[in-house]
């Protein structure tokens, strides 16, 4: 989803009115964000271009009703992996990493360690399980392409 926001820069208080911008960061999963400076008749404003996926969960589940075929198939697969993984660690899934942070993946669809640090709570445990999960997501896909 995209979202086209103007933040204001207000002489008066010698600031930027950027409550909106961040109360609306803070409750999505940002993938991308392009900003213009833009100076018009005296007024200054910076535009951002949000692309987004939207955190909306309906009673305490993650929503996939927005995910493809081949991304519905790439969650059930990280789902099955991390709950065998944990199972082997004797621990809870969600230690492991929460459906939303398996949503954000797939939709975000990483090809490097690197880019697990733009999905929330994921920076470390990228490093830790990012490769294999590349390596499955790559799977999956291969799959669905037969």
């Amino acid at each position: 989803m995209y979202r086209l926001i103007l933040v204001r820069f207000d002489r008066d208080t010698g600031r930027f009115e950027d409550e909106e911008f961040n109360k609306f960061c803070a409750e999505q999963s940002i993938v991308r964000i392009e900003k213009e400076f833009i100076n018009t008749g005296g007024e200054i404003y910076y535009s951002f271009f949000i692309e987004y996926v939207s955190r909306k969960v309906s009673r305490g589940k993650t929503s996939t009703d927005d995910l493809s075929e081949l991304e519905l198939a790439q969650y059930n697969a990280l789902r099955d992996w991390r709950n065998e993984l944990a199972s082997g660690e004797g621990i809870p899934a969600y230690i492991i990493m929460y459906n939303s942070q398996i949503h954000d993946i797939v939709k975000r669809q990483p090809k490097a360690k690197s880019d697990f640090a733009s999905i929330k709570g994921m920076k470390q445990k990228g490093d830790k399980y990012g490769e294999e999960i590349i390596r499955l997501l790559q799977e999956v896909k291969l799959e669905q392409q037969e």
